[in-house]
């Protein structure tokens, strides 16, 4: 992450939200994307220095929210966290596979443009 995103409360950078929010998607769509965003921006702390492969295992996504600070006093939403990062990390992977690429070379600039052509094609059904 650069230095601007390690005094953000969470891995995204005002710059990646704004861009986010610069889709127009409708807002539950923005907000899933803001949600696979974190968990992917999250994933990739947890392998740094790595910038490709798979995502980090079960047991190094629980001792990254265990040391975490802003987790270490709420075990419960650690908990929670886990079950978002499973959740997301499943639709990210199928994203990578699509991509041809490994689940940590994502970016957010592929993340968007595929939120942006599933609501295309959302919006074609209509």
């Amino acid at each position: 992450m650069s230095e601007g995103a390690q005094s953000q409360p969470g891995p995204l950078t005002r710059a990646m939200v704004e861009r986010i929010d610069a889709t127009l998607l409708p807002t539950l769509e923005r907000h899933h994307l803001r949600l696979l965003a974190h968990c992917l921006a999250s994933f990739q702390e947890i392998a740094s220095p790595s910038t490709q492969g798979a995502f980090p295992s079960q047991e190094a996504q629980e001792k990254w929210c265990q040391g975490h600070p802003l987790l270490r006093d709420d075990p419960q939403f650690g908990v929670l966290l886990l079950r978002q990062f499973e959740a997301a990390g499943r639709q990210l992977e199928t994203l990578a596979q699509t991509l041809g690429i490994t689940p940590l070379e994502l970016t957010l600039e592929q993340l968007i443009n595929a939120a942006v052509e599933a609501a295309k094609k959302k919006h074609l059904k209509q």
